[in-house]
């Protein structure tokens, strides 16, 4: 009989054969050993932590409340994420190996908080973000990164500032550029007045991360719930009247409770009665204390009602480990006035979008926007079809959230309830009224004006700046850049009092081109002023949440962007490509690019295997008898 072969790179392979057989079994078994890594599962956190033990902390953290805050995010990490501490001076230590979370790295990191100090000599920032980085090189599907970095003053290398000059360019201009194109975001506190602001507000920028000033250290513990909620977007459960609700999908739940000095001591309520205590509670309760607060971890635990006997306290939290999860696409950390956004949430139950018309129907996502204590605005996220949602029925519900009417820092809350569960993601972001302050200075009573812009670092790429100033006779200068954020432009005598317009022309951190003028007086300022940016009420926008701002009219400043020129109207924007462009799948994409390759690569591999047997000339079918 005629053995029919199968040329592969002008090999004949013999079909028939066993080889043959053998060779696609082997394929076979290669590709279904692949299906887990082309389904991958959502990212793991890998969040990496960086803390300044300089001497100048002993004024800053008399009470060292760094340790405390630590303890608390370490309890906080879910196991199973990945984690590491740094302190830095002088030196960088590696105060906690970076590995795996689980309750031995735990442990670990609990003790090594207490070790933390403030003996060190300088701040040397660059090294510490460089040794705790070396691996970020590239992106990583598998990974979320974030570095969060505590610091409350400047670079500080040695005694020579040319030294430290060099230090804070090398981690603007190679450092950040490295970790940003990692697709790493860095979250940043200034534990001081006198940190350098400009450089924290650039690495948090850059990487779209959040920059915080903390001038007290009574609120590090918030502030690293805040970026720990950032960094692992945990699910929790709602607390209301010190009640929550554990439901059959939850395996865990750890509870953060804030206390006062007057705080009772706490109790934890189950559902059938039973009172836990500090003191008293059964094996499967890890209950950690500390003077500011307490946090209670519970294995298996029962569903039903749970209480809480303490204060209330609006930062409190019960967060669970499950596998129906609230899911949130990624939230902007710093904004403009006159910014919006979508949000966009799903369920996730074992890692795949809930679908089931049955559960969703029974389903509500809503969106909460706190500023203080103060509910602002809530609005219900659909999945209608209808701008901003992209497709309907696919189980991705969808919401904008309109501009803010004043800046600050706001919370969002994002729940997801039905009669059987609920779960939520709280979201910290900052709004800011302005992109730059100005200065307006004299020398002399006949002398030239000189106007100074510093734009801030957190909002505009500084190297896409330029600017320049319109004269009430209608000449212009352009501004001259004098410092990393400093712009300026001598200005004639004779204006003095006149209006002058400042455009200001750049590039966001989002990658979004901005024009913006400022009418303004000249006249010498006291202090910096804020270019003032006021969003205007002239966009129609779909089912606002907010009244429109009164204000926008009034304001001597002619504002103006490069989207509030172009804005398509609400009712359309689903047609457009950047909304059809949010609901594309690259998980598809991805799958079929690395699907084609690994066949490429393995019929390559048997090309090569079957060239390589026959120069060698060892190669024989044991059926046929046929030499290859």
């Amino acid at each position: 009989m005629t053995q029919r072969n199968l040329r592969v790179s002008g090999i004949p392979f013999p079909l028939g054969s066993d080889s043959w057989r053998r060779g696609w079994r082997g394929l076979l078994f290669f590709l279904i050993l692949l299906i887990p890594a082309l389904t991958r599962a959502e990212a793991v956190p890998d969040v990496r932590v960086l803390i300044d033990i300089s001497g100048s902390m002993k004024q800053n953290d008399p009470k060292n409340l760094r340790a405390p805050a630590l303890r608390m995010l370490v309890g906080l990490m879910p196991e199973g994420t990945r984690s590491g501490v740094w302190t830095f001076g002088q030196y960088v230590n590696m105060q906690v190996p970076l590995g795996k979370v689980d309750q031995a790295w735990k442990n670990k990191a609990m003790a090594e908080a207490g070790k933390i100090s403030s003996h060190g000599l300088y701040t040397n920032i660059e090294a510490a973000v460089t040794k705790a980085t070396p691996d970020w090189t590239r992106p990583d599907p598998a990974y979320q990164r974030h570095l969060i970095l505590l610091t409350d003053g400047m670079v500080d290398v040695g005694k020579d500032s040319k030294l430290d000059e060099a230090s804070r360019q090398r981690l603007l201009q190679d450092v950040l550029p490295r970790l940003e194109a990692a697709d790493v975001s860095i979250h940043t506190i200034a534990l001081s007045k006198n940190a350098d602001k400009e450089l924290l507000s650039a690495l948090s920028a850059a990487t779209k991360g959040a920059f915080v000033q903390v001038d007290n250290a009574d609120m590090l513990q918030r502030v690293f719930l805040k970026l720990f909620e950032k960094s692992v977007a945990p699910d929790a459960l709602p607390i209301e009247d010190n009640k929550f609700t554990v439901d059959k999908h939850v395996s865990d739940f750890t509870v953060l409770l804030f206390r006062a000095k007057d705080s009772p001591e706490t109790v934890l309520m189950t559902p059938d009665g039973k009172q836990w205590k500090q003191e008293s509670h059964p094996d499967k309760v890890n209950w950690h204390h500390e003077d500011s607060y307490d946090l209670i971890t519970v294995k298996q635990p029962a569903a039903g009602e749970w209480r809480l006997q303490a204060k209330v306290d609006p930062d409190n939290r019960v967060m669970i480990v499950t596998n129906l999860r609230l899911k949130l696409d990624k939230i902007p950390n710093t904004l403009l006035l006159g910014d919006d956004f979508d949000v966009r949430a799903r369920l996730l139950e074992d890692g795949k979008t809930v679908d089931k018309e049955a559960l969703l129907t029974k389903t509500q996502f809503d969106l909460r926007e706190n500023q203080g204590s103060e509910t602002v605005a809530t609005r219900v996220l659909k999945d209608d079809g209808k701008a901003p949602d992209v497709l309907k029925g696919d189980g991705v519900y969808s919401a904008q959230v309109m501009p803010q009417e004043k800046p600050g820092e706001f919370e969002f809350v994002i729940t997801a309830s039905s009669l059987t569960f609920q779960r939520e993601i709280h979201h910290t972001l900052q709004v800011y009224a302005s992109p730059a302050d100005y200065t307006i200075t004299q020398p002399g009573a006949e002398q030239p004006f000189v106007l100074g812009v510093q734009p801030h670092a957190g909002l505009i790429r500084p190297e896409s700046i330029s600017m320049q100033v319109k004269l009430s006779d209608g000449e212009t200068q352009i501004l001259k850049q004098v410092g990393d954020l400093e712009w300026q432009a001598g200005i004639p005598n004779k204006y003095a009092n006149q209006h002058i317009t400042v455009t200001l022309v750049g590039k966001r951190y989002n990658d979004q081109d901005v024009k913006m003028d400022f009418d303004e007086v000249l006249a010498v300022t006291s202090k910096p002023q804020a270019l003032s940016l006021l969003a205007k009420a002239t966009e129609a926008k779909p089912e606002p949440v907010h009244a429109p701002v009164a204000q926008a009219e009034e304001t001597t400043h002619a504002v103006t962007t490069a989207e509030e020129h172009h804005a398509e109207p609400a009712q359309e924007k689903e047609h457009t490509p950047a909304a059809t462009k949010k609901g594309f799948s690259w998980t598809i994409v991805i799958i079929l690019v690395v699907g084609v390759n690994v066949l490429l690569i393995l019929g390559g591999w048997l090309g090569y295997r079957f060239w390589k047997k026959r120069q060698n000339k060892a190669v024989a079918d044991v059926d046929t008898g046929v030499t290859a």
